[in-house]
């Protein structure tokens, strides 16, 4: 009987056990089919995405065709038929944000390279690359696209730190500013002729001050940067009482507007986050170098005094303009005044008068009867200064010994502003 029940419990366990292996393997099975189903619909699904990235690619090809031959209003029609099959085909929007640019759509340019920085995708186009030869990861170009777009371009352009400006363009620009820096700072006063005073390099070097003082006006320099700059080059301007200016002083240089436009767009860019403030103080930096170079290398000769009056007179006309533009202060006015009227080549040497004796007795005691007293003369030995023609002089005469002796004296006076101007502007901050 014992036997017998150990048997029928033998039997219960081994059909667990089976039951328990059967319904394992039914698990098993199952979960591999539902593996088997999970990997065949990832491959279908994978496939899709591959079939419909390839969407739009005709009208795309299409689409650059017509843009490499300049036809960007087929470029236009084909590049939107591609996006509309598929909104993700990456040649299809480069070239429809290329076409957009190109036909002035700034806004739905600047969407279609948003789009593509944020597919990051891996293909790549030589359309819009930097070099127009090598390929580039149409993201790359993208960003540095939108880039273009966000920061406004200008004609402004550097090389070799040199601005890129024609000599005729430069000559009416300056003289534009140098005007209306006139009309600006004195509105009733007549202003000149600026041709007839100034040379055209002339016109460059005030023009570059002019660019400077605006600058610093607009913080876009410091007050340290503009005081070692303007002392560095202030020679351009006085060139009898100041070191010679850097070389490229008197190189063309653009209007004052351009320069003051393009560090605004920058600052913008900088606020709308489409360039960083080291790009931009970068690109700052090589304006103002290229504007006015603070520890020169080279310099210019030193410019040679006028020798007559009316090359002097030309002189004194420059530099009162000069004073109206409030480059240079009452004191660096007068000095270069002071210098140009000296070095008039119409001053003669004036004849140095006769010395002139006035004897005067003098009482020495006696030392006893036989020595007479010799009266003693005292030598007055009077020198009189050389005066400039041009200056006041005043004549007064003497009589002496029967002769009259004309006696030269002169009189300077120095005029001054009773307020000295100050060219430094209101800086606040750097940039």
């Amino acid at each position: 009987m014992f036997l017998m029940a150990f048997l029928r419990r033998f039997a219960l366990f081994s059909a667990s056990i089976r039951n328990l292996m059967l319904c394992t393997t039914a698990v098993a099975m199952i979960s591999g089919c539902a593996i088997l189903d999970k990997k065949d619909s990832a491959e279908e699904s994978n496939w899709l995405i591959r079939q419909f990235e390839k969407d739009g690619n005709a009208e795309a090809a299409k689409a650059t065709v017509a843009y490499s031959h300049g036809d960007f209003k087929k470029a236009e029609e084909y590049s939107l038929a591609a996006i509309k099959a598929n909104p993700r085909n990456q040649q299809a929007l480069l070239v429809g944000a290329l076409t957009a640019e190109k036909l002035g759509r700034w806004n739905r340019a600047r969407q279609y390279y948003e789009d593509l920085i944020v597919i990051d995708g891996n293909e790549t186009s030589i359309l819009g690359s930097k070099n127009s030869t090598v390929p580039e990861k149409i993201t790359q170009i993208a960003k540095a696209r939108l880039r273009a777009i966000s920061v406004k371009q200008s004609k402004l352009v550097i090389e070799n730190n040199k601005f890129d400006i024609t000599p005729e363009a430069s000559k009416t620009q300056s003289k534009t500013a140098i005007q209306s820096a006139l009309k600006k700072n004195n509105p009733k006063k007549a202003r000149p002729a600026i041709d007839n005073v100034f040379t055209a390099n002339e016109q460059n070097a005030i023009s570059r001050f002019l660019v400077l003082k605006e600058l610093a006006e607009n913080d876009y320099v410091s007050k340290e940067e503009f005081l070692t700059r303007r002392n560095a080059n202030i020679g351009a301007l006085l060139p009898l009482t100041k070191q010679a200016p850097d070389v490229d002083i008197v190189a063309p240089v653009p209007s004052p507007d351009l320069i003051v436009e393009r560090l605004q767009a920058l600052r913008e860019g900088v606020e709308s986050r489409a360039i960083t403030p080291r790009e931009f103080a970068a690109e700052r930096e090589i304006i103002v170098e290229a504007l006015m170079n603070p520890y020169p290398r080279s310099r210019m000769k030193p410019k040679a005094p006028s020798k007559n009056i009316l090359d002097a007179a030309k002189d004194l006309r420059k530099l009162e303009i000069i004073y109206d533009l409030n480059l240079i202060t009452s004191g660096e006015r007068a000095a270069e005044k002071k210098a140009i009227e000296k070095y008039l080549g119409i001053h003669k040497e004036e004849p140095k008068p006769e010395v002139v004796v006035a004897p005067k007795p003098v009482e020495v005691e006696t030392p006893s009867a036989a020595q007479p007293v010799q009266p003693v003369a005292t030598e007055v030995i009077t020198t009189v200064e050389e005066v400039p023609v041009p200056l006041k002089t005043n004549v007064n005469t003497v009589t002496q010994n029967g002769e009259t002796v004309a006696l030269i004296t002169k009189s300077e006076t120095v005029t001054t502003d009773a307020q000295p101007q100050n060219i430094v502007p209101a800086v606040t901050s750097p940039f």
